[in-house]
């Protein structure tokens, strides 16, 4: 069985700003959520209890260190809220609940994470395990994690990481996360997959021209113990 070192946990809860551009060209935020896009002055397109979830959101970031026989790993854990109607057509009846995703990986690849010699970059971990578990709650996380997790020397799935900097802001960093099969095309770890062309800008290293989140770089970079 893994040792989840619950005692020694990173945790991002607060300061993430969301950006997603426009339909007409313009930059729109908010808190811990990427907005939908649409056109900067429709109101409509933020409406509905569904909508509120945004592109994609984050109650909380969790690095968990694990032990597991000679192995460091790190479990990368992202609450995020989700929801559904019982009506979807009238959408009448919303119903909230929030999802776990989790990403167990070496932690030695989590240096791969910085490179201050590029100005974006899109990093490739290879997952050890992974999976959801829905409608959580935060303080039995752990004990879920270890009735659920079972580690193998590798999969096929890979958490992507998304990173850019920006010349004239460099106490910031743009990121965006997602889990992606090494072949298959399907996203996961997200609450909308954005689009254009028929094909899932998350699979394009050009995704954070759209859409991103936006956090202090030395804080993020402390979060995954990068000195």
């Amino acid at each position: 069985m893994p040792e989840i070192l619950e005692d020694e946990v990173n945790v991002i809860e607060e300061d993430i700003v969301g950006w997603s551009i426009s339909l007409d060209g313009q930059w729109l935020s908010e808190d811990m959520i990427i907005p939908l896009r649409g056109v900067s002055e429709n109101e409509q397109v933020h409406e509905g209890e569904e909508n509120t979830l945004g592109l994609d959101n984050i109650s909380e970031l969790l690095l968990y260190p694990t032990m597991f026989g000679k192995d460091t790993l790190y479990i990368l854990v992202k609450l995020s809220k989700s929801g559904y109607y019982e009506y979807a057509a009238t959408e009448q009846r919303w119903t909230s609940t929030q999802v776990a995703y989790y990403y167990v990986f070496d932690a030695i690849e989590a240096k791969r994470l910085r490179n201050d010699d590029v100005s974006a970059n899109t990093v490739k971990i290879k997952l050890r395990d992974y999976g959801s578990i829905e409608g959580i709650k935060r303080k039995r996380l752990v004990r879920h994690l270890k009735e659920r997790l079972v580690i193998k020397p590798k999969t096929e799935q890979l958490l992507v990481v998304h990173i850019k900097f920006d010349a004239e802001n460099k106490d910031k960093i743009y990121f965006q996360l997602s889990s992606q099969h090494n072949v298959f095309t399907e996203v996961d770890g997200i609450t909308k997959d954005l689009v254009l062309n028929g094909k899932s800008l998350y699979r394009s290293p050009t995704l954070l021209n759209y859409i991103h989140y936006e956090y202090d770089k030395e804080a993020f970079f402390d979060f995954f113990n990068l000195d």
